[in-house]
């Protein structure tokens, strides 16, 4: 029997008046919220500008199927300022086949109001609900963009109107029990000049060129999880308009639209649409995407991935989706003379090398060992211990050694909190085992460790068989 949606806004009960989720007959598909964001989401997300974001929260997509889309905004991001202050919220149609919200939110000064209509209805043919958004926004002040600072000799002022964001992705960082299951390995988009666009999920390859206009009526897809292909569908005139960026953190998407002085002056309105894409048409997406261009991280195109017991072996290719159950961060080189070595180990034929004749640091990080970089959720009482054998030849200066530091991102000053270092390492030694540990609780707003093998001063040093043991 074809499925006949029954649709309604309902709040939950409680102890007060609880949750608004949008139902179909007494399936929650979508949860309507204004709720408190903590850390370390309320920082990496929302840059703690936004502390009770307006989103429709875990989408589902079909009739009995899972959530897809995590989050889809329902604000304005107007550079520095945001419609983040909701005036009111008008419900049409419940309980019927198409039911439509009406959310007015305003930015707190004064400069702009956004009118946020979303019409929910189902289309049989595809099996899929279809989240129509139409995203209004009348700017009262229009010169507070329209003047040299903000346009900067250019023709068009770039503004935000979503950012939305997926179910189960990233994968993993790491593997640890109880994980999520990771799905999917591509972004692929129609563009508005007829090509088709990849972006294989790995953390690196969101630097890639992004589409700068869309196909009317086109595709924004996550693939490939049979059955299970979220899609943007950019509708009308806002296809033409609109620009898409990635964040590397969560593969996020900033859905972005273009306007000349003359239309900051008169109502904006931006139309996209959430559906299912149909797997034949995700798979012929894929057969016509160009090909990945060039992904390179200081003239590398691969690089050792991280994982808590490692002998630095294990590639991670910019330019394709991160194998496995896991989508892991790379180890990243930072200053002279770091090279993955291929050629000489401790265990096998690979290391994490440093070489130079210069004075001076150079590293290898990586800073996303957390619960805000996918990987388990922490508690206050969380610790680190992290050992690694090091070799050095003829080192000078301060030496080799490792180092463990609370890390946080999008802060006025990230490099805030105190290397723990191990032991040092001076001149010549054959391989050593050397340990730090660092202990909870972090301090506020941290979400990661950041692991780095430094060797501060001339010489050679060969680092290997890492260990990270959750205290």
């Amino acid at each position: 029997m074809p499925h006949r949606p029954l649709f309604a806004l309902r709040t939950s009960g409680g102890v007060c008046a609880g949750e608004q989720w949008i139902c179909d007959g007494e399936k929650p598909i979508a949860c309507l919220t204004r709720a408190l964001v903590e850390q370390p989401e309320q920082n990496l997300r929302y840059f703690n500008q936004n502390l009770k974001p307006l989103e429709l929260r875990q989408l589902v997509l079909a009739p009995g199927g899972r959530p897809l889309v995590a989050g889809v905004q329902l604000f304005w991001n107007l550079r520095t300022l945001i419609t983040s202050e909701l005036v009111d919220l008008q419900v049409q149609g419940q309980e019927s086949e198409q039911l439509v919200l009406t959310l007015i939110s305003r930015e707190p000064g004064g400069v702009a109001t956004s009118r946020r209509v979303l019409t929910l209805s189902y289309d049989p043919e595809r099996g899929s609900y279809i989240y129509a958004f139409a995203a209004h926004l009348e700017i009262h002040s229009p010169e507070v963009f329209d003047n040299p600072r903000e346009f900067g000799g250019g023709e068009h002022l770039t503004l935000q109107y979503s950012d939305p964001w997926y179910c189960d992705v990233p994968g993993p960082t790491v593997e640890f029990p109880g994980m999520w299951r990771k799905r999917y390995t591509h972004l692929l988009a129609e563009q508005g000049d007829g090509s088709v666009w990849q972006m294989p999920l790995n953390h690196l390859a969101t630097g890639i060129p992004c589409p700068q206009s869309f196909r009317e009526g086109g595709l924004l897809v996550l693939a490939h999880d049979e059955g299970n292909n979220p899609a943007f569908e950019f509708v009308g005139a806002t296809a033409s308009r609109s620009a898409l960026a990635v964040c590397n953190w969560g593969y996020d998407l900033h859905l972005l639209a273009r306007y000349t002085r003359d239309e900051l002056y008169a109502p904006i309105c931006e139309r996209f649409r959430v559906r299912l894409c149909p797997d034949t048409k995700a798979q012929a997406l894929q057969e016509a995407a160009a090909p990945v261009p060039k992904v390179e991280y200081a003239g590398c195109t691969e690089l050792p991935l991280y994982e808590r017991r490692t002998s630095f072996a294990r590639p991670l290719r910019l330019d394709q989706p991160t194998g496995g159950p896991t989508d892991p961060w790379p180890w990243l080189p930072q200053g002279q003379g770091a090279r993955w070595c291929r050629d000489f180990g401790r265990s096998d034929d690979h290391s994490l090398m440093i070489a130079k004749e210069h004075a001076g640091p150079t590293e290898w990080i990586m800073d996303r060992e957390g619960d805000g970089a996918w990987t388990q959720k922490w508690t206050p009482a969380i610790g680190f211990r992290v050992s690694v054998y090091i070799k050095t030849q003829n080192v000078g200066g301060r030496g080799s050694f490792l180092a463990l530091r609370w890390d946080v991102h999008n802060e006025y000053n990230p490099e805030r909190y105190p290397y723990h270092c191990s032991q040092k390492l001076v001149g010549t030694h054959d391989w050593t085992r050397v340990q730090v540990e660092i202990h909870g609780p972090p301090p506020p707003a941290i979400h990661a460790l950041c692991l780095i093998l430094r060797q501060d001063g001339p010489g050679t040093t060969w680092f290997d068989d890492l260990e990270v043991e959750l205290l």
